[in-house]
């Protein structure tokens, strides 16, 4: 994982990547049964946690900062275990795991396939790793295409860059690194039609971002984020 620090700018509790967060995790928990046993993958300060602990899922949650997992320790939920790693360097937890859930997370790594192999050994047989990455051919990133605001829909927008971004991950991609890991893809999704980006978004009253992420299924290719749920055999 890069080296620069982030998390003393990056609030993931109330920049608006808080809807994706949410949003992502009303489509997991339906897929967790009570009582399975979950590792939460760069878990950053809980807020998807607290989600994965209220579906009935004993949660361990590991991330790079020890900052945000001590905001989520504040949080107080029962039965969570947390670790500090480097999700590029250091081992995962060992297994076996019910759930891998790494969301918002594989753009960040030097090596996105490796992780997944390494998600993968940790799994039971039957088990399923639940990945999202911002989706290149979000409809934002095509507007901003067409305005001559980007070059190709693969370049980093300097937010991206800020945090930490090394790449843009089509769902192409990231089903070849499932494959090549032992994953078989069940189901890929979007999470949020974004016509707009984050600052012009949070502008807009809370039943229109309701709506458009309603309609995500019906256009994943033009969502913000791609989620992917990864069975192992």
């Amino acid at each position: 994982m890069s080296s620069a620090d982030y998390t003393a700018i990056y609030d993931p509790d109330v920049d608006f990547d808080a809807r994706y967060t949410l949003a992502t995790a009303a489509r997991i928990v339906p897929h967790l049964g009570a009582g399975e046993h979950v590792l939460e993958a760069g878990a950053a300060t809980g807020l998807m946690t607290a989600e994965l602990v209220a579906a009935g899922a004993r949660v361990t949650a590991i991330d790079r900062s020890v900052g945000y997992l001590e905001r989520l320790h504040a949080r107080g939920l029962p039965g969570v275990v947390t670790a500090c790693r480097d999700l590029d360097a250091d081992a995962l937890p060992a297994g076996p795991f019910d759930h891998v859930v790494a969301t918002n997370l594989l753009h960040e790594l030097d090596d996105p396939a490796a992780f997944l192999r390494r998600a993968a050994a940790v799994l039971r047989p039957g088990g399923r790793v639940h990945v999202s990455v911002p989706n290149p051919t979000s409809l934002h990133r095509l507007v901003a295409l067409e305005m001559g605001l980007l070059a190709d829909l693969h370049e980093l927008s300097a937010r991206a860059e800020g945090l930490s971004t090394r790449r843009m991950l089509d769902h192409e991609t990231l089903a070849a690194h499932a494959r090549d890991a032992g994953l078989a893809v069940e189901d890929r999704t979007g999470v949020l039609c974004k016509p707009l980006p984050n600052a012009l978004m949070e502008q807009l009253p809370a039943a229109v971002l309701d709506g458009l992420d309603a309609v995500s299924h019906r256009v994943p290719d033009l969502c913000a984020m791609t989620l992917m749920r990864l069975r192992r055999a």
